[in-house]
Formats: C-alpha cells, structure tokens, sequence
C-alpha cells in the first residue's frame, strides 16, 4: 500500500521541523509526528467507495529526522517504498470497550452533520494506526445506527409494482 508523507497544514503555536514534515508535540517536545496518507478503495453492500485514511508515526524528534534524512523523505514520497511496508488501519470501539490504556481515540463524527455517531446509544470511537504490512492487526469498524432515507436515485430499483394485466 502506498503510504504518502504529507506535510502538515499549518496549525497555531505548532513547531515543525525537517522541512514541515515533523510535527514537534506542544506537550513533550522532544517528541513529535510524521503523517502519512493513503487512498483504500471499500467495497460496502456492493457498492464502491474510494476513502482516504491518514495516519501517524511518532516518535521522538531526533529518530525522526533521522529517518527522514536517511532515506530522504520528501512531501508526496512513499513512505512503503522508501523506508519499508506499511498500512493504515481503522480501528473502531464503543465507550464501554475504552480503556485507559486505550489513547488516541476521538469521538467518530459524521462529516455532514457534525453528530457524534453512536451504536445502540453508545458513542463509537474511533483512531487510526500504522502498521507494518502484513501484521495481523485489521481493520475493526462499527456500524453505527441509522435512520432509514430513501434514495431518490434507488426508488426505481427498490419499489414494487402494481402490474394489471388486461384481459
């Protein structure tokens, strides 16, 4: 999978180094951030979809730049190709599964409307993680709860047909 190392768009009081690629942590400043990007093309109920997912390395400032030095790493490179094999993976739980161990996890909120997505009246969360290509981790989705909408665009396909035959 082709992981693109983007740069970060700009954010208050954010500090970055090796040419806007490493974000420095606010909090822990030796520590910081590399983000990668990725293009997955889903397949749902036969339906298509191409998505984009970002994800994070971090680590502190000083691996990273190494990193980015030693192979050159340089907005719209692919971070699979040149360092080694990586993916981006969802993963999703409900309030109840959070633990404290658990960080990094952000309330999934629905684009359109701004709304905290919730299954069976619990908020689900949801993160993203870089993993090496072939790990057994997986994505992990939740399905949240949803209002039935008819679809002008399916009406045709989805309604019955009173069909009188004349004799």
């Amino acid at each position: 999978m082709k992981l693109k190392v983007t740069k970060y768009k700009e954010k208050v009081d954010a500090e970055y180094v090796a040419d806007g690629l490493i974000r420095k942590n606010t909090n822990k400043p030796e520590y910081g951030s590399l983000m990668l990007t990725s293009t997955v093309v889903e397949i749902t109920n036969g339906y298509l979809n191409s998505k984009n997912r970002t994800g994070f390395v971090t680590a502190k400032v000083e691996e990273l730049e190494a990193i980015v030095s030693e192979h050159k790493l340089k907005e719209g490179g692919d971070f699979s190709a040149l360092v080694s094999p990586h993916r981006i993976v969802i993963l999703e739980k409900v309030a109840s599964q959070l633990t404290d161990d658990d960080m990094g996890y952000d309330e999934k909120i629905n684009p359109s409307t701004g709304e905290v997505l919730k299954r069976n009246g619990e908020s689900i969360f949801r993160k993203t993680q870089v993993v090496e290509e072939g790990s057994d981790i997986v994505d992990v989705k939740i399905t949240h709860n949803t209002v039935e909408v008819e679809d002008p665009a399916n009406v045709e396909f989805s309604t019955k047909k009173n069909v009188v035959k004349e004799l």
